[in-house]
């Protein structure tokens, strides 16, 4: 996970979007136990219902949500949906 985190935070291109959504696959088929939203399913969910309430998350850390997302925004949304219940 330490490796995803880290990766996410490089993200800046379509390129290394991609680069970052194969790495995620791979860290779900060697580590699942690391997310909670295992499951195509259960991870669409996670991810749409954290997208409805991240207003709220960039409130509470007194940022903007942001009005155009860049690539590194959406790479965050996907490791907030690994866990996001």
């Amino acid at each position: 996970m330490a490796r995803l985190a880290d990766k996410v935070r490089e993200l800046r291109t379509r390129e290394d979007l991609v680069a970052f959504l194969q790495m995620a696959a791979e860290d779900l088929a060697a580590h699942p136990e690391d997310w909670e939203n295992d499951s195509l399913p259960a991870f669409l969910e996670a991810w749409a219902a954290w997208l409805n309430d991240c207003p709220g998350w960039f409130q509470n850390n007194g940022q903007e949500v942001p009005e155009s997302p860049s690539w590194k925004f959406i790479g965050e949304t996907v490791m907030a949906a690994r866990v996001y219940e």
